[in-house]
């Protein structure tokens, strides 16, 4: 596993994308991530405050474990695993705000993928700079189906949601070692 890197920026998208509207939820998803010219495929598992993201063929993927308050970025190609204690902007939110959300207004409403949705323009303020997206709201489903940041640089889109995760995908591989080779203060949470 790499030293120099824990959790790919996609990652931290990710997490504001999905876990903004996790509670409560049961699904699993094909999950279709764009970061300038370069898309991926990939699948979601979301069970209450838990969540796996898969990126593709990469057998590195990544477990978000709220009942346990960690994050952990597995490779099943050695069979390793790095560990981060979540922080305050990957824990969910409620529904009426995203962590660091300053702003919120409602432009519209779509149907993504079969799902009705409201669309948001929301502004995120992180370290001194602004930041704002577009974010469609499935109101059947509870979950945000798509997120695009309006720089152009990023977006992520749910698609095929299928109701039900299995319990399983949430943990550890069996005999998975913590890889102590890592940077050891991942996402400012530490080992």
């Amino acid at each position: 596993m790499k030293k120099c890197l824990f959790v790919p920026v996609l990652v931290l998208l990710y997490v504001i994308a999905m876990f903004s509207y996790a509670f409560a939820i049961d699904i699993t998803a094909d999950m279709i991530t764009k970061e300038g010219k370069i898309t991926r495929n990939g699948k979601i598992y979301v069970k209450d405050n838990k969540c796996r993201s898969e990126k593709g063929s990469t057998p590195i993927y990544v477990i978000i474990r709220g009942d346990k308050g960690l994050l952990w970025q597995i490779n099943g190609a050695e069979n390793t695993y790095l560990e981060a204690k979540l922080t305050p902007a990957m824990k969910p939110w409620t529904e009426e705000k995203v962590f660091s959300e300053v702003g919120r207004k409602e432009i519209g409403t779509e149907a993504i993928d079969g799902h009705p949705t409201k669309k948001y323009e929301i502004t995120v303020k992180r370290e001194g700079k602004s930041e704002t997206y577009h974010q469609w709201f499935a109101t059947d489903i509870r979950f945000p189906v798509k997120i695009v940041n309006l720089n152009g640089k990023w977006s992520v889109e749910y698609k095929n949601i299928k109701k039900g995760a299995p319990d399983n995908v949430f943990n550890l591989p069996a005999g998975a070692t913590l890889d102590t080779m890592a940077v050891p203060d991942v996402l400012g949470g530490g080992h």
